[in-house]
């Protein structure tokens, strides 16, 4: 197969071979009519950009890292989409890794990323990542945004949600309802994010004089089988439990089913809140009330930080906590 060059396609259009590397980068003040032009000498020539040649000219691609460690997730789906938009908007082309929560896998991703000259990532991390492979991504100066799961190292830009006034606000919905036996269900033991949500829903309950139940507060995968799983052992033990916060709404959904089978009617005798307001969350029946986090909006202001860091903008980095809400729907009803 021949290669079609710059310069023929150059020589097509009656341009030089300049004119066209800036209509192929998008670059430049270039006439719509030399454009359109340039444009169709490209197509009738077959011509393909070379992107991987382009990328070890300039040191640097258009190509942006996505690491997540549980893609099957609905709430990282809805970030990746706010993400995606804001990436296509700068004609920045988006890979998507998961690390399965794998520091080895993390680690993998992020060698690829730099031997392709990625020109920065948004990361969120394994939750036993060394403190090493954060001074490593320092050392090699790729823009790098963390979201979802905080860190405790400041050098880096952080996008997520206020999760301690989350719960607080959902377990505030329950006590107003009328309920006092007040599960809490979901997450990971060692997960900091978890340790947060459950400061929030504790601190609510001893605010109105409940002295919060160890044995109420229970963990499990983020799946709604190990959610349904964990509840009915939860429920069948406790039954004077009326209400649970869920970590995340897929939990909840799996809580749903647990209850369903054990005959307690959602909405009538039991109150439940989620986490996320995933699309699922308004769908199933009853509807899930929640507290939303705005995932889309997450994966969107995390674009917009790493878009300016790539410009070049080196302010300190920033700490964007996006407030939560509370969405009431059919899933808390009046006692």
């Amino acid at each position: 197969m021949t290669t079609v060059t710059l310069a023929q396609v150059a020589e097509r259009a009656g341009v030089s071979t300049a004119t066209v590397s800036m209509v192929l980068r998008n670059r430049g003040r270039i006439s719509q009519a030399t454009r359109e032009r340039v444009l169709k000498a490209l197509d009738d020539s077959g011509y393909v950009y070379n992107q991987t040649a382009a990328n070890l000219r300039n040191r640097s691609s258009n190509q942006v890292g996505l690491l997540l460690h549980d893609i099957t997730n609905p709430f990282y789906s809805e970030m990746t989409a706010g993400l995606s938009h804001e990436m296509e908007r700068h004609d920045l082309l988006l890979f998507l890794a998961n690390s399965e929560e794998s520091e080895e896998r993390q680690q993998k991703f992020l060698d690829s990323l730099m031997r392709n000259s990625a020109c920065g990532m948004v990361l969120c991390a394994a939750r036993k990542t060394p403190q090493a492979f954060f001074e490593s991504l320092k050392r090699r100066k790729i823009p790098a945004i963390m979201v979802v799961r905080p860190l405790s190292d400041p050098d880096f830009d952080f996008v997520g949600t206020d999760n301690f006034l989350g719960t607080q606000m959902a377990t505030a919905h329950l006590l107003k309802l009328g309920h006092h036996n007040i599960a809490f269900i979901g997450g990971s033991q060692s997960s900091g994010t978890r340790a947060q949500r459950i400061g929030g829903f504790t601190s609510k309950l001893l605010e109105h004089g409940i002295s919060p139940d160890s044995r109420w507060l229970v963990t499990c995968q983020a799946s709604q089988s190990d959610g349904a799983r964990v509840a009915e052992a939860l429920f069948s033990a406790f039954p004077q439990i009326t209400a649970a916060v869920c970590y995340q709404d897929v939990v909840a959904l799996g809580v749903m089913q647990a209850l369903r089978k054990m005959d307690r009617d959602v909405g009538r005798d039991f109150s439940l809140v989620g986490f996320d307001d995933i699309t699922e969350a308004a769908l199933v029946q009853p509807g899930l009330t929640t507290i939303s986090v705005a995932a889309k909006e997450i994966g969107r202001k995390a674009g917009e930080l790493l878009y300016s860091r790539i410009q070049g903008n080196d302010e300190p980095p920033k700490r964007i906590i996006l407030p939560p809400a509370l969405v009431i729907r059919e899933s808390c009803g009046f006692r």
